[in-house]
């Protein structure tokens, strides 16, 4: 699997808002967003995000000599372009879900993205989670009920409720 894909709903799709709950989300999962980017066009209107969600602050971890014992992973929050209604109709079964958000450079990290996705769905709870090479998802709904369960670390590899 090289991402995870938090599909959204086209109708009243806002990128900023989008930002806004993944940054709430990872507050109250106690991580730090940072590296933040956000590309604009020459009108003013957003393009894309990207960044960093970490289990340390970004002065830790820019300033560790062992990076690779820190949980982290990139994410991307995308706009709606023409070509994204019904582009997951195969998947939903509804026109109006598109790729609004993915989460990248997992390193293996399944339990740190658990905790983070189980924030963030229990405020989003209109959204999807897909995994890129899957044939199914999770609503918020069964992430919820996930979330009551204890941990299994399958989560991400088969459809658990």
């Amino acid at each position: 699997m090289s991402s995870i894909i938090i599909l959204k709903k086209i109708t009243n799709y806002s990128p900023e808002q989008t930002l806004k709950n993944f940054n709430n989300a990872a507050e109250k999962a106690d991580m730090h967003s940072f590296h933040l980017k956000i590309d604009i066009d020459t009108d003013n209107n957003f393009l894309s995000a990207e960044g960093t969600l970490s289990e340390v602050d970004e002065v830790t971890l820019m300033n560790t000599e062992n990076e690779e014992g820190i949980r982290y992973f990139s994410f991307n929050v995308n706009r709606v372009v023409e070509n994204s209604y019904d582009s997951f109709t195969w998947l939903t079964q509804d026109e109006n879900y598109f790729w609004a958000m993915d989460i990248e450079n997992i390193n293996h990290e399944y339990e740190f993205i658990y905790r983070f996705v189980v924030e963030y769905f229990k405020d989003n709870v209109e959204d999807y989670l897909w995994f890129d090479d899957a044939d199914w998802y999770y609503t918020a709904d069964d992430i919820l009920k996930l979330s009551q369960m204890p941990y299994d670390p399958e989560w991400c590899s088969k459809k658990i409720v």
